[in-house]
């Protein structure tokens, strides 16, 4: 059993018992999961059980609810058994915080977007590191009848403006061109096998985030940027090509290289963000910032 299913099923378990005192607020209070943590992304196995893992689940109150019950919920909480269906309690690492409980809801949102409030302009938005916003947006709902969390989740879920996106995807294509297809080349022709690899590991790094745009997803941390590659909705084959680019000697990877590359390409002219031609993704990055040598296209 999976993370986001254990939560649900323990939710489901305790919900009466727990929210019972509290009959007035019942409807204005919101479950779930979401935050840090792997299970929260969908990636937990049994390697990533020896921290944070087992059951629990997060309720969110308005911050006039939070300071009437927050503390005496949170109290309740606590009380739950620790133990469900076979599965040990959680055991929290040394620096992991808080990551299940009563929350607030700005007060949540703000430890992944810097503020108790939602991002106003692309200045907002880009200097948000993009896990966080991942992080913020990932896991599951299992209840929320006043829609309050919701609304956060799903303003965030929106993706960022149209600039901001431009600039993202733009950074990302730049970044395969330049360690891909002109860096690594280079650095085999010298035979700097450490800069080789530090460059293939940013070719990989930028094609996970250029999909991740091209598929209006967050990038969550690179630990898991590879593997999220399996749920996006554009680039189905994507995450296999990395896979088999990695396994291959590095000084035969240009043609691997250069086929993703085209791949990416293609899904680019296809949503409208540049022409066919040249196979120089540098090439590309004026017309998907909306420019073409400095006037807009």
């Amino acid at each position: 059993m999976q993370g986001l299913e254990l939560a649900r099923r323990y939710y489901a378990a305790h919900r009466d018992e727990l929210l019972a005192p509290w009959p007035a607020y019942r409807g204005r209070i919101a479950a779930g999961l979401v935050g840090p943590g792997s299970e929260c992304f969908g990636h937990d196995d049994e390697s990533s059980r020896d921290h944070d893992f087992g059951p629990g689940f997060c309720l969110w109150l308005s911050d006039e609810d939070y300071v009437a019950i927050g503390a005496d919920l949170q109290a309740a909480y606590e009380q739950l058994p620790a133990d469900f269906e076979g599965f040990p309690p959680r055991q929290p690492g040394a620096r992991s915080g808080k990551r299940v409980g009563v929350f607030a809801i700005p007060d949540f949102y703000g430890r992944f977007l810097g503020a108790p409030q939602l991002p106003v302009n692309d200045a907002d938005w880009l200097q948000i590191p993009e896990p966080l916003l991942a992080t913020a947006t990932n896991g599951a709902v299992f209840e929320d009848a006043s829609g309050r969390f919701s609304e956060w989740r799903m303003r965030v879920l929106a993706y960022y403006p149209a600039q901001a996106l431009r600039r993202k995807l733009a950074q990302a294509v730049a970044g395969m061109a330049q360690s891909g297809q002109y860096n690594l080349p280079r650095a085999l022709r010298r035979d700097a096998m450490p800069t080789a690899t530090l460059c293939l590991a940013e070719f990989i790094r930028n094609t996970c985030l250029a999909a991740h745009v091209l598929s209006r997803r967050f990038a969550p941390p690179d630990k898991w940027l590879h593997r999220n590659l399996l749920g996006l909705p554009r680039l189905p084959g994507l995450h296999a090509e990395l896979d088999a680019l990695v396994r291959a000697p590095i000084d035969q990877s240009s043609e691997a290289i250069e086929r993703i590359c085209a791949s990416v390409l293609q899904e680019l002219v296809f949503q409208g963000f540049t022409r066919g031609g040249d196979a120089f993704l540098e090439a590309h990055v004026d017309r998907i910032l909306g420019q073409t040598r400095g006037v807009q296209a």
